[in-house]
């Protein structure tokens, strides 16, 4: 089965290497693409996109408002975000609309590929999660029927029930929000969560279910940290929880922005004497992957932070951006192969990580004031 696949940017050479620069018939993709956000929301809603790949500033429908409009769908859209260095401020605000990852550009197609890859097999991923759950209800089903069970258990098998827990869980990324984002995202994805419960009008029972399965879910997400169960145990106040007033839900929202702030503090960066480490690893990371297209949101899952915090962390501790210092590294070594080897300029954009010749020259000419070519025959009177 071939994977629907959405590719959107406003300028037509960036959209047309999007589309011509990879095989993706051979990699199993139906294309789609479009100029601007409000073509590209058309499509998504006619065709059942499963991966959107979308640049963040275009006319008429921003990416950020695409996104958003998309997600409200309900479907399990996966959204990765191209982007300048400039607009990467957005970082933060695209964790909360649930991007699952971030290029920034120049990038290489190969990184492209690889990235939407990794969603198509988190799309398989949930698909066949939720055939397994189809069967194993279906299997719970025929048991509560065949033994004539008590009317407690129906909402194992309620349809309803487990589509709105469903949209819950599809609406919010707790993964992203818990190891990345921030206490304000924290606190955005428990209002989200709230309004799902309110307009799913749900009794008290089902109110127990969707809450205990939040917990269990985050305690999934940091155990494959490796922190210990006690560690987790600690968290819950389980007294609180088991006295819990499940009709009033604004108990519950008190109780999981509690519980999730407090799994967030746990997992977050803990500012100190290890920052000037923190930073030097990064940068050693940067020196050894810059020409594979090395994104922000990359670093900041290697390193467990936020994307918003990585970018302010590094520059308090480098006083740059991590975008000014991969293009300073980019330059330096552009600047190096020009002076010491006899590579076309083709090769050198290669090995920087460029798609082509043509966007690396325009890139060298913005940083220096003049082209490859140009800076390498002058390069005596430099």
């Amino acid at each position: 089965m071939d994977f629907k696949l959405l590719l959107v940017d406003d300028e037509k050479p960036i959209r047309k290497k999007l589309i011509n620069n990879t095989d993706w018939k051979a990699e199993g993709y139906q294309i789609f693409a479009a100029a601007n956000g409000e073509e590209a929301l058309k499509i998504i809603m006619e065709k059942g996109i499963d991966i959107l790949v979308t640049d963040i500033q275009m006319p008429k429908l921003s990416g950020m408002n695409l996104i958003e409009e998309a997600k409200r769908s309900g479907s399990h859209l996966k959204v990765i975000v191209i982007s300048g260095y400039a607009e990467f401020e957005y970082a933060q605000k695209s964790i909360r609309f649930g991007v699952n990852d971030y290029l920034l550009k120049p990038f290489r197609s190969k990184k492209l590929l690889e990235v939407v890859n990794k969603a198509k097999e988190e799309l398989i991923k949930e698909k066949d999660n939720e055939q397994r759950l189809a069967v194993l209800r279906g299997e719970i089903s025929s048991y509560i029927n065949e033994n004539k069970l008590d009317t407690i258990y129906n909402w194992l098998i309620d349809d309803q029930f487990f589509q709105h827990q469903s949209l819950i869980m599809d609406r919010i990324d707790l993964e992203a929000v818990l190891k990345r984002g921030s206490k304000e995202d924290v606190l955005e994805t428990v209002n989200k969560i709230i309004e799902e419960l309110k307009a799913a009008d749900l009794n008290k029972e089902k109110l127990f279910v969707v809450l205990n399965n939040l917990i269990l879910e985050s305690f999934k997400i940091i155990k494959d940290l490796d922190y210990q169960a006690e560690d987790l145990m600690e968290i819950i106040d389980k007294e609180r929880i088991e006295n819990l007033n499940y009709e009033q839900i604004k108990e519950i929202e008190i109780i999981l922005k509690e519980f999730l702030l407090r799994l967030h503090n746990l997992i977050s960066f803990k500012p100190g004497e290890k920052n000037a480490e923190i930073i030097s690893e990064m940068k050693a990371y940067i020196a050894e992957n810059y020409q594979d297209g090395i994104t922000l949101s990359e670093l900041a899952r290697k390193f467990n932070l936020s994307a918003g915090h990585l970018s302010n962390l590094f520059h308090e501790e480098s006083g740059e951006s991590f975008s000014d210092y991969l293009n300073m590294i980019r330059l330096n070594k552009a600047k190096e192969l020009l002076k010491t080897t006899d590579d076309k300029i083709y090769q050198i954009a290669d090995q920087l990580g460029f798609n082509d010749a043509y966007y690396f020259s325009s890139w060298f000419k913005k940083m220096v004031g003049a082209s490859p070519t140009t800076y390498r025959d002058n390069i005596n009177l430099l």
